[in-house]
Order: C-alpha cells, then sequence, then structure tokens
C-alpha cells in the first residue's frame, strides 16, 4: 500500500533509535534472580544465555564472610559469539549492585557439554581456581588452543576476581635464598 493514498500518512520520527545488540530480561523469584540475553540481530535470532544467581556470603583470600554473586547456572546456547562473555561482564555490575564489589563465583562443571568443558572459557575470562596446579594446568591448555573435556577436569569452584595463589613454600625458600 503507498503511503500516497492514505488519508492520514504514518508519521516519520526522526529520533527513533537502534535496539541495542544484546537486550536481557530479568525475572526474580523468592531465591534466584534469572537473567536471559538474547540477541536483537535477526542473523542471531534463537540464540541465548541464560544465568540463575543469588547473593551469598563466602570465604576467600584468608576472609571471611564476603559478600558475593553465586552463579548457579550459565547456559549458552550460541558458543564462540560472546554472549557469555556479555554475560559475565552483565554479572560483575549486578554484582556491584548487589553490594558484592564485582566478586562472583560459581562451580564449572561439563554435564551440557562432558567434551568442551566451560573451564577454558571461564578461566580466558580472568576466573581462577583455589588450586594454583589446576589453574596451570588450564593455563597450558589456553596456550596450546585445546578443550578441556570430562577427562581433564572435575567439577571446579571458580571466582572472580581470581583467588590470590599463596607462593610455594619453595619458590618462598628460593627468593629468600637470593635475596
Amino acid at each position: 500500500m503507498l503511503n500516497t493514498h492514505l488519508k492520514y500518512p504514518p508519521i516519520k520520527n526522526k529520533n527513533i533509535k537502534e535496539l541495542p545488540k544484546v537486550l536481557i530480561y530479568h525475572q526474580s523469584r523468592s531465591y534466584y534472580d534469572t537473567f536471559i540475553l538474547f540477541s536483537t540481530d535477526k542473523s542471531e535470532f534463537g540464540k541465548q544465555v541464560i544465568m540463575k544467581c543469588t547473593k551469598e556470603f563466602i570465604n576467600r583470600d584468608g576472609r571471611k564472610n564476603i559478600p558475593s554473586l553465586y552463579i548457579d547456572n550459565l547456559i549458552s546456547n550460541c558458543s564462540g559469539h560472546g554472549y557469555g562473555t556479555k554475560m559475565l561482564d552483565f554479572a560483575i555490575n549486578y554484582s556491584k549492585k548487589l553490594g558484592c564489589n564485582g566478586y562472583f563465583h560459581l562451580l564449572a562443571d561439563g554435564c551440557y557439554n562432558p567434551h568442551k568443558l566451560p573451564h577454558i572459557f571461564y578461566r580466558k575470562y580472568g576466573m581462577s581456581t583455589t588450586n594454583y596446579k589446576i589453574d596451570k594446568k588450564l593455563d597450558k591448555l589456553i596456550k596450546k588452543g585445546k578443550n578441556a573435556t570430562y577427562k581433564d577436569f572435575k567439577t571446579e569452584e571458580m571466582y572472580y576476581p581470581p583467588i590470590k595463589h599463596p607462593e610455594s613454600k619453595f619458590k618462598q625458600f628460593i627468593s629468600r635464598f637470593f635475596k
């Protein structure tokens, strides 16, 4: 239908802004908050990331009762498009809003895809485990460009910002010896 035949043609609004690349939908339950990130791009239709989280108090870095956002679930149906990273960026901001100072933690588990564990993704993002050897093993896999499978790791607690690992006793001895 041509606009010339309309008695009142549509108004053209010059102030219309473009939609952002992603939108995040929030649903609050009594115990968990659920966030769904989805793309507004037509070519990326159906791609989404779901995160369920809640505020907890944890012990880390030798301190007790530190407020931290616990991410119970982080599920993505579109690996490699940057949406998981955007959801973790959002988790940092949401953590600050809840009074957790940007701290969050989760359990990295391969129950959804045992042949491509999320541990590598979380480590690339800047998270760490409480075990220095596991972090070192993850760093080696990242350097080689390999994925981790269920044979490489079990379910691991991961933290952001990274846990400060104490130096090994051997490193402490060497540093004292050469001073």
